[in-house]
């Protein structure tokens, strides 16, 4: 009977320092994930000339050119990634984003093509379909559309907005 007691005794003790130890993988892993608020635009430029495949920095760093309104910067990373990237939604976020970026070149038919190129890649995509909206509704001829869009797309909305007030914000925002 000792025997068991033994056995039993090391199995528990055996499956909780498993679960200590499994427990603690993921704050090790923590501790070597680069945090790139840290991390320079030059600093990531001379890495991706390095690495010019390490697209999850490639991406962070034309998203930060994206959002500084400096195109000219982001269209070539964002190119990269949408010619490169085996990974389905960093393309098509890639192809969405050139999208607007041609779009606010004013060339809407080639916006266009990049985001319905971004949707089938990616049907889901929230960014794609509301480029796509808001293009839309720009125009008289495809404004049902664009509103069908974005009505659909943005069915989380807080109950006293509405879709008008979603687009017109994103329209301010353009401006």
């Amino acid at each position: 009977m000792t025997k068991w007691i033994l056995s039993s005794l090391s199995v528990l003790l055996f499956v909780v320092i498993l679960f200590i130890n499994v427990g603690n993988n993921s704050e090790f892993n923590d501790e070597f994930n680069t945090n790139l608020s840290n991390v320079s635009n030059d600093e990531m430029e001379a890495v991706i000339l390095e690495n010019p495949d390490i697209h999850p920095m490639r991406m962070a760093l034309a998203n930060r050119y994206f959002d500084e309104v400096n195109y000219s910067e982001a269209l070539p990373h964002y190119m990269y990634i949408a010619e490169n990237s085996a990974d389905s939604e960093l393309k098509s976020f890639a192809l969405a984003q050139i999208g607007w970026m041609v779009f606010e070149s004013n060339n809407v038919e080639v916006a266009t093509t990049y985001i319905n190129e971004s949707l089938k890649i990616n049907s889901d995509s929230l960014v794609a379909k509301s480029y796509l909206g808001i293009i839309y509704i720009q125009d008289p001829e495809t404004k049902a559309d664009g509103i069908e869009i974005l009505t659909v797309s943005y069915t989380h909305l807080r109950a006293h907005e509405t879709v008008l007030d979603l687009v017109c914000g994103l329209l301010l925002e353009k401006k």
